[in-house]
């Protein structure tokens, strides 16, 4: 209701603008109203870095001179909001193009093992101003957890980022090996401790990660980091593994927690700090 306001106010300008004569400097005044007034362009740009370097889909070689390679890397982001000097929130309208954003959500692919193709972007539209922050979710919203995916627009219907399950959708996908082995770790977040089969509308242990990155941005450009590096830490897998929310292996925890997430009752609820997401 409030971007169709500022619609009809702007409209309203623009007409002031182009069609009632005015002096120049009372034209200059109508477009610089306009300007505080029009929704202005957000277009977060997403990247994972490994010792510094974007991860291909080839051999990655961290910090630590353990060499990663990537078979997935795809998480879900939503409930997207910049964040003012006083601490206030505007909430991005983020936009639709039913490939890989729909219903506020939007799918960052990182790896194209899986995928032939990549995105980086999560884009909409916010209130102008000027911010100090940004603030998103890592996963789909509990409203739309447990929706048919059968018949969801896309990104929603993409049957790898979904646990069937828990009829619910993997927050992130991340899957790895170290080393040059085929020993992959299986990083799937999502929701769990779900009740009320078929549609499982009520999982006490949520597993959605809650970011908040402080700074000077540029809403129309700004890069968003992934650290593989700090993603990584205390992480020793030298085997298979799956590493799900509620798994007992302490092998798994760093990656959980690397979210800021707290891996016993999956709540984003200040136990541990994310260290992997920063502001570029």
């Amino acid at each position: 209701m409030n971007l169709l306001k500022t619609i009809i106010i702007s409209v309203s300008v623009i007409g002031l603008v182009s069609c009632t004569p005015k002096s120049k400097s009372e034209d200059t005044q109508n477009l610089a109203f306009l300007a505080l007034v029009l929704p202005q362009s957000v277009n977060l740009e997403f990247e994972a870095l490994a010792n510094g370097q974007k991860i291909t889909s080839g051999s990655n070689t961290l910090a630590d001179a353990r060499v990663v390679r990537f078979s997935d890397f795809r998480l879900f982001i939503s409930e997207v909001k910049l964040v003012r000097a006083d601490g206030s929130t505007s909430e991005v309208s983020l936009s639709t193009d039913n490939v890989w954003q729909s219903n506020g959500v939007s799918l960052v692919d990182l790896e194209t093992s899986k995928t032939a193709e990549t995105n980086t972007k999560v884009s909409g539209s916010v209130a102008p101003g000027t911010y100090t922050g940004v603030q998103f979710s890592v996963g789909v919203p509990e409203t739309l957890n447990h929706l048919d995916k059968n018949v969801q627009p896309a990104p929603l219907n993409v049957s790898s980022m979904y646990w069937a399950w828990t009829s619910g959708y993997k927050h992130s996908n991340i899957e790895f090996s170290y080393n040059g082995t085929n020993d992959y770790t299986l990083m799937h977040l999502g929701s769990t401790n779900c009740n009320g089969a078929p549609n499982y509308g009520n999982c006490t242990k949520k597993f959605r990660a809650s970011v908040q990155l402080t700074g000077q941005i540029n809403p129309g450009n700004q890069k968003v980091s992934i650290d593989v590096d700090k993603l990584l830490t205390g992480h020793t897998f030298g085997a298979m593994g799956m590493c799900m929310p509620g798994d007992a292996s302490a092998t798994c925890q760093p990656l959980i927690r690397a979210f800021g997430l707290n891996d016993t009752n999956g709540a984003a609820d200040g136990t541990y700090t994310q260290r992997i997401f920063s502001l570029k």
